[in-house]
């Protein structure tokens, strides 16, 4: 069964800017591969995707990196369809929740984020919060080869916990929680579906709560 241990950083790191944290990440946390491509026979394209994770008091903090030969970034306002662009996911159900959050996040930092049971009827984060969501991206195009052109992209976000807004949620080393991280990009010219941990349904679908792998706070 997959596992993710999260690590905890000094609450200090709550006051460092988001390349100081990055550059933590990179040195303390480890790579995290999203290696499932879950509908291969319809959907083959896999971007290199990469997480890191770690957490303190106030904050949890998520790291992408990503390389993919096409990019779209279109999403601009909140709560915009990031879906269709570029685009990585959170998704977190907390201890005793029988809801579960996602943030979902293109290559240039626009948020999605919502509450509920199911992928129907979801409450979507107040936008009071959604700005309290730090993050900062880098993204390269690598066209030295031409023929094997590319982009490269980073992704650091920095969540308050304030954010799970129907919950109190503040975890502390030994809580244990459900959730997956996905990388798609549904209006790419190869659309895409992959995640962390598998999802075993017939067509992509990511508001899968029963495929959720386990994430363990250290």
């Amino acid at each position: 069964m997959d596992i993710i241990e999260i690590k905890k950083f000094p609450e200090v790191a709550s006051s460092e800017t988001l390349q100081a944290l990055s550059y933590h990440l990179d040195r303390e946390c480890n790579r995290i591969n999203l290696k499932e491509i879950n509908w291969p026979d319809v959907y083959p394209y896999k971007p290199e995707v990469y997480f890191r994770i770690a957490y303190n008091e106030h904050h949890l903090f998520l790291k992408f990196d990503v390389q993919e030969y096409e990019f779209r970034a279109t999403a601009l306002t909140p709560c915009s369809p990031v879906w269709e662009d570029s685009c990585v996911e959170f998704f977190i159900q907390p201890e005793k929740c029988t809801g579960y959050y996602n943030i979902e996040l293109n290559a240039i930092g626009t948020v999605l984020g919502a509450f509920g049971t199911s992928r129907e009827k979801r409450r979507p984060i107040p936008r009071r919060l959604d700005s309290d969501i730090l993050r900062d991206s880098t993204i390269k195009f690598n066209n030295e080869n031409p023929d094997e052109a590319y982009y490269q992209w980073s992704l650091m976000v920095k969540i308050p916990y304030t954010v799970f807004f129907r919950h109190k949620f503040q975890p502390k080393p030994g809580t244990t929680i459900r959730g997956n991280i996905h990388k798609c990009g549904n209006k790419l010219p190869h659309p895409h579906f992959v995640t962390w941990h598998p999802v075993k349904t017939p067509k992509p679908d990511f508001h899968q709560p029963e495929h959720f792998g386990t994430l363990i706070f250290k």
